[in-house]
């Protein structure tokens, strides 16, 4: 009996074993075939778009319900939005969340979705194809004011303009997967051209480091009780620009000491807690490639030759700088003249608060620079503003723009990739754009300073700009 009893404890005691070791092990298999169940829910679904039933929208269209600054809203229609998932909780470094973008390559847009459910890299993997329906769930912030637009299951009980999670109860009737795995591929982009746009995708930089004064520290400062940010750098032109990597302190590899190296970083662009400042956020450290030498900024002494500069210190009311254009396509808000108290200097400001129009689109465009007689030209401004949520400063160049009104829409215009001030940086401050490389350019070009804002009350939505030059070699 006792012998019988000891093998009974010790048969107990090998699987206890074997139970412990696959639970810390958190490395738990991902299923590759869905069940009968899910399987014939994703065939309802797909069936149902065919039909006409279910509307499929886009993840941009899905976020453009939601205006940022309003309560949450409620989807009441038969709509649903698919997904690949970019994010993964293995390393801790995500909680009760993914992130979903619309293609596994070159991605347009990405979008939060919110889930109280952790370890859910074991069901949402990275690139798992996913369709969510919508009816009876809610898109806005759930944090008010962060910015991050996402999808959640209710309203919060302690704060009407947030979300909470989608519970494990509504999954099943809300987020279906396919059997579909897909291979990320991150977005390559220019460091100096993220913007809220991206907010949700999975992207790359390349030429990136930690900055000196980082060698040795860990990936989250120790002192730290949730986050840390470590500001990574880039040569741009003539001198460094910077970003921010955020970091949890739950996570696995919060103790690595940061590369000090160079090389390339993979990450999901998103925001700090309060939504100040675009951040970087990382599914583990195998994401970073740093084993190449530090770049070393272009030394600025050779670039004596100035083909543009404007302070606005002569202007006041509309801004008219000679051979400029102040150019208003939708709205009646233009760029104009302002004293700022803090630098004690003139500037250009446009703001579309309380304007009464239910779209702002303002232009001020330099006179034409000719580019044809120097080797190398960098451009650089300083931006700031007050509230700028709910509005957007783009900065384009043209090479086939004639200079006069009627034309600005029927010319091709480039993006450049400058740093604009973010919406959190406090409005005394000035940010300065980088230098930004022109040299790809030819001919005449024109750069347009273009917004796009709203008159919603909840918005201030206002930009300044000064010191804008053009130096070249």
């Amino acid at each position: 009996m006792k012998k019988e009893k000891r093998v009974l404890l010790l048969i107990a005691f090998i699987i206890s074993i074997m139970f412990m070791t696959c639970v810390e092990d958190n490395n738990f298999t991902v299923p590759q075939n869905l069940g009968n169940e899910e399987n014939k829910a994703i065939a309802k679904i797909l069936d149902s778009i065919m039909a006409k039933k279910l509307q499929l929208k886009t993840i941009q269209q899905v976020k453009e319900l939601y205006i940022k600054g309003n309560d949450p809203l409620k989807i009441t229609s038969n709509i649903v939005v698919k997904g690949y998932v970019v994010s993964s909780d293995k390393s801790g470094n995500f909680y009760k969340e993914f992130y979903m973008q619309d293609a596994p390559e070159n991605p347009t847009a990405g979008i939060k979705v919110s889930i109280n459910l952790t370890n859910s890299y074991n069901k949402f993997n990275l690139g798992r194809e996913i369709y969510i329906r919508l009816k009876g769930l809610y898109i806005g912030e759930t944090n008010s004011g962060d910015g991050i637009i996402s999808i959640g299951g209710k309203v919060k009980i302690t704060d009407v303009t947030e979300i909470d999670n989608i519970t494990v109860n509504q999954m099943p009737n809300h987020i279906y997967r396919t059997e579909i795995t897909e291979e990320i591929i991150p977005k390559i982009i220019d460091f100096a051209a993220i913007n809220e746009a991206d907010i949700g995708t999975f992207i790359t930089l390349e030429n990136v480091f930690f900055e000196a004064e980082l060698a040795g520290k860990s990936f989250v400062d120790p002192k730290e009780d949730f986050d840390t940010q470590r500001k990574i750098q880039t040569c741009l032109g003539l001198g460094y620009d910077d970003l921010l990597l955020e970091t949890s302190s739950f996570s696995s590899f919060s103790n690595e000491t940061l590369p000090k190296k160079a090389g390339s970083i993979h990450a999901i662009v998103s925001k700090d807690f309060a939504g100040n400042f675009i951040v970087l956020n990382l599914n583990d450290t195998d994401d970073i490639e740093m084993t190449e030498n530090r770049c070393i900024p272009i030394s600025k002494k050779d670039f004596k030759t100035v083909l543009l500069e404007e302070n606005f210190e002569d202007e006041s009311g509309d801004i008219d700088v000679l051979n400029w254009l102040n150019y208003r396509e939708e709205g009646t808000k233009s760029w104009r003249a302002y004293t700022d108290t803090y630098s004690q200097s003139k500037a250009a400001r446009i703001g579309s608060s309380n304007s009464g129009d239910e779209k702002t689109v303002s232009w001020l465009i330099t006179k034409g620079v000719d580019l044809r007689k120097t080797s190398k030209e960098f451009l650089s401004f300083e931006t700031s503003n007050s509230f700028a949520n709910g509005s957007e400063l783009e900065v384009l160049i043209s090479t086939n723009f004639n200079g006069k009104e009627s034309n600005i829409n029927g010319v091709t215009w480039h993006v450049l990739p400058a740093k604009v001030v973010a919406d959190g940086v406090n409005f005394k401050s000035w940010v300065h754009s980088t230098y930004i490389d022109l040299s790809a350019y030819s001919g005449t070009a024109y750069v347009g300073f273009k917004y796009t804002g709203n008159g919603n009350v909840n918005f201030d939505g206002t930009y300044e700009l000064d010191n804008i030059s053009i130096i070249a070699k």
